[in-house]
């Protein structure tokens, strides 16, 4: 017995995106603010695309204006060197510019040739002067271009060499036909205008920057919670939120890997599928939240079993995958068997002793399939087939694959016959033994299909029953027999009709106003509608049976106790039922001449019945000996071959209007029988 003990961490989801602080933020404020003018501890958020998008911005406009001023100063000014300069600089420096950067390739020697063209025009406006000294005033945008290009650390690169080249052509050239004829007043005072305006524009590039740098941590906060998030999605996409286990759509690839591993060791695996028993029933009693702790415990303990030489996944809610690696592709089935089927699963779960049965199913590569979906598939077929015999653990048998498509496709084909008509009702009569008379008729389901012929109810009605078909299947047999019952009526007054009801149908919500409606469409007597019951029904709900039964009996229904002796059998139950009849099952019947243990069975039986004031019918009569032998006994009713197979409706009143023509020529009961196997009663 194992006992759990679960321990539990909290993970934040933005902590692996937090960003550590910079030595500049734990520097006092003023020195702070100073080392950020600076660009010390700066970052490059930009990306590509937006420093591309920068430089497509500025140099389009640059060139166009640098062209346009280019003709204004050689044509209309005297200034033909700064228009060739500003010509010079827009083809030679900023069309490469653009270029590039539409390309989006070498972005660093796009910017590089956007400033060295500012230097070189801006340079040249400042020392030419150009229109009445104006081009000082043009120079005071390229601090702005230099920051917003190349950022703050590196704008104040540009911006210094700007100023030095400016400072020193100035004073260079001053005097000279080349320079214009500045005051001498002027140049300091444009110089420290030009450098304080470099503060400025470094000012307005750090209060873009820090708002930059706030939007980039929240869209790392946001992409770290959707990153978090989706990473979630994705793990339970592929992973059993509870177990952490992979789940079907994982677990194929990796199987898949598995096999292709084993195939070049030369090796083989077992492929198992693992149905948990009773877990709703468990997790009723223990809650949810224990539940869960028992499958991490169950995971845990298959794992341990496991080590390093298999797999585990979790591929629903009660079902596990193993998957076990072999040495060799050999092995042996009993023994294999037996291993799987002998794992032991009790758990103490937060005080509840909890024993979990399973029932397992195996597939073999090689063996069975080369694929992960062929060797789930079969393992999970073995399963359902070792669920239908009541075993622990089968192998995959390739006989499974008939019987597992004809299933379903029998249950394809007769969910449309029910649907399109194609069922029709036989009627096989049921006389008293004791005076020869037409008592009832049992109603009786088949099916002729249009391509395979007639399919018989040895077939279909266990898949019914097996399914959700069995409650409409039901449905239409009352309901067309207590139709042609009531017809029957006006030439066989007093001849009832029999139904058999499963388990699944006598539970069915909708049985008992469905026969209220019918017998009050129909008018005809209770008495004549007689429902077979088996006693199985006393196995799955023996309370709810009783109150159904009553509930029948109250509407004037008779009842019968169906293939007496082959179920539960419970006198105590017996005694109690209200049922009218007894019908014993024809195995006992068929052989009661020549067994003495049936002679005794069938003897002792029809001695109870009466005892409980029930009627006996015996079914499965074929031939005159037999009826004979139970008119001795003291059997009320029979049914079987010897009186007449199961005819279609018209067929059966053909019958009828024989059987009671011949009742009138010969009264004496079960005496003799003619050739076709009919009784002359």
């Amino acid at each position: 017995m194992r006992k759990l003990r679960t321990t539990h961490t909290a993970t934040t989801p933005n902590a692996k995106y937090a960003m550590p602080k910079t030595p500049e933020q734990h520097a006092p404020k003023p020195w702070r603010f100073v080392s950020s003018l600076l660009g010390q501890g700066s970052k490059e958020i930009l990306g590509q695309q937006e420093r591309r998008d920068n430089v497509l911005t500025i140099a389009p406009i640059g060139f166009v204006v640098a062209l346009l001023f280019s003709l204004f100063n050689t044509l209309l000014a005297p200034y033909p060197l700064l228009g060739a300069i500003e010509a010079a600089s827009a083809l030679l420096l900023l069309l490469p510019a653009i270029r590039l950067a539409r390309r989006g390739q070498h972005l660093r020697w796009a910017e590089n040739l956007l400033m060295l063209c500012g230097v070189v025009v801006f340079g040249a406006l400042v020392v030419v002067g150009g229109v009445g000294g104006t081009g000082l005033f043009w120079a005071y945008s390229f601090p702005f271009m230099a920051f917003f290009i190349k950022g703050q650390r590196k704008g104040w690169l540009w911006s210094g060499l700007f100023l030095l080249e400016v400072g020193v052509l100035l004073l260079a050239l001053r005097g000279t036909p080349l320079a214009y004829p500045y005051d001498p007043v002027q140049i300091p005072h444009y110089l420290s205008s030009l450098l304080f305006v470099s503060v400025i524009a470094a000012c307005f590039n750090l209060l873009r920057s820090r708002f930059q740098e706030k939007l980039h941590e929240g869209v790392l906060a946001n992409t770290a919670t959707a990153q978090h998030y989706l990473d979630q999605l994705q793990f339970l996409a592929l992973h059993d939120p509870v177990t952490k286990l992979p789940n079907r759509t994982r677990i194929l690839p990796l199987l898949q890997d598995e096999i292709r591993q084993a195939q070049s060791r030369h090796g083989g695996l077992l492929v198992i599928a693992m149905r948990l028993s009773r877990l709703p029933e468990i997790s009723n009693i223990i809650g949810s939240d224990a539940t869960n702790e028992l499958m991490q415990a169950i995971t845990g303990t298959l794992h341990q079993l496991l080590g390093e030489g298999g797999m585990l996944a979790r591929i629903a809610r009660e079902e596990l995958l193993v998957i076990f690696h072999m040495r060799k592709p050999q092995f042996d089935l009993e023994k294999t068997t037996q291993m799987v089927g002998s794992y032991n699963l009790d758990f103490e779960i937060r005080g509840f002793p909890v024993h979990i049965d399973y029932t397992a199913g195996i597939a073999v590569y090689p063996r069975h399939g080369a694929s992960a979906e062929e060797l789930l598939h079969k393992a999970e077929q073995s399963m359902l087939q070792a669920l239908q015999h009541g075993q622990s653990a089968t192998m995959y048998d390739a006989s499974q694959d008939e019987a597992f498509i004809r299933y379903h496709y029998r249950f394809g084909r007769l969910r449309d016959a029910m649907a399109q008509n194609q069922l029709t009702q036989h009627f096989q009569p049921l006389i008293n033994i004791r005076t020869g008379k037409l008592v009832a008729a049992e109603a009786l389901a088949r099916w002729f299909d249009p391509e395979e012929g007639f399919i018989s109810p040895l077939e279909f009605i266990p898949i019914a029953e097996s399914s959700g078909l069995i409650k409409p299947l039901t449905r239409w047999t009352i309901r067309e027999a207590l139709h042609q019952c009531a017809l029957w009526q006006t030439d066989f007054p007093g001849v009832a009709v029999s139904v058999n009801l499963s388990v699944r149908s006598l539970f069915d919500t909708e049985l008992l106003p469905m026969l209220r409606q019918l017998l009050q469409e129909t008018g005809i007597n209770p008495a004549l509608v007689r429902l077979e019951v088996t006693e199985s029904l006393m196995l799955s709900s023996p309370e709810k049976g009783m109150a159904i039964l009553h509930e029948i009996v109250a509407l004037g229904v008779r009842l019968a106790i169906d293939d007496y002796g082959t179920g539960f059998s419970s006198l105590g139950y017996l005694k109690h039922l209200p049922v009218q009849e007894l019908k014993i099952d024809q195995r006992f019947i068929s052989k009661l001449v020549d067994d003495r243990g049936n002679m005794a069975i069938v003897e002792s039986t029809i001695d109870l019945a009466h005892h409980l004031g029930l009627m006996v019918v015996a079914e499965g009569i074929e031939d005159q000996e037999t009826m004979q032998q139970l008119w001795l006994l003291g059997c009320d009713i029979g049914q079987g071959y010897y009186y007449s197979k199961p005819m279609p409706i018209d067929d059966y009143l053909s019958w009828c209007h024989h059987y009671q023509q011949q009742q009138l020529l010969g009264p004496l009961a079960g005496v003799d029988g003619d050739a076709d196997g009919t009784a002359m009663l």
